[in-house]
């Protein structure tokens, strides 16, 4: 590449996420986004400000949060909800009738199957919810650049020292520029 702007000051490689497979190179006078399908140069003259910020995703510790209390209360309501349409259906079963009785009993044992049910989506509402909680706990490291009349944003997973020393390298070269 022979342009203007000089060796590469530094690189950043995006190793996960959205952005997996893309890298920024910062130059002298410009930074570039660069990646299997595309390309995008961003002067440093034109960046009206960079934000680069590490923060926990509060919304998905609350659902993950929501998502626990409902697998425990389908845990708690399983067991009670099961006997009694165990009973229910024992007793239509016994007094051995026709009609209204026979639905009844194929309705208490379809509550029955239900019941015994719940617990497994209780499971898997749990492991949702775990998921959910600990994806907000990571968090993500946010680098963003304000330009005029548009915004780049540009997210990776977790606290990333990486991103944030890069974001330094490019205030440098910002406060270096005269404008």
């Amino acid at each position: 590449m022979s342009t203007d702007a000089g060796p590469a000051i530094t690189r950043y490689d995006f190793t996960a996420g959205a952005l997996r497979g893309t890298h920024f190179t910062l130059y002298a006078s410009c930074l570039i986004h660069r990646g299997d399908n595309h390309l995008e140069t961003l002067p440093l003259a034109a960046i009206a400000s960079l934000r680069v910020a590490y923060e926990r995703d509060g919304r998905r510790l609350g659902w993950g949060v929501v998502l626990l209390f409902v697998a425990l209360v389908l845990f708690a309501v399983s067991g009670p909800l099961a006997g009694l349409a165990a009973d229910a259906a024992t007793e239509m079963a016994a007094t051995g009738g026709q009609g209204v009785a026979r639905a009844l009993y194929g309705v208490f044992r379809f509550m029955l199957a239900v019941a015994n049910a719940l617990p497994f989506a209780g499971a898997a509402i749990a492991l949702g919810g775990i998921a959910l909680g600990v994806l907000g706990w990571l968090g993500s490291t946010t680098l963003v650049l304000d330009l005029a009349g548009s915004q780049r944003v540009y997210p990776v997973r977790g606290r990333n020292s990486g991103l944030l020393d890069f974001s330094e390298a490019i205030c440098e070269r910002l406060m270096s520029l005269k404008r």
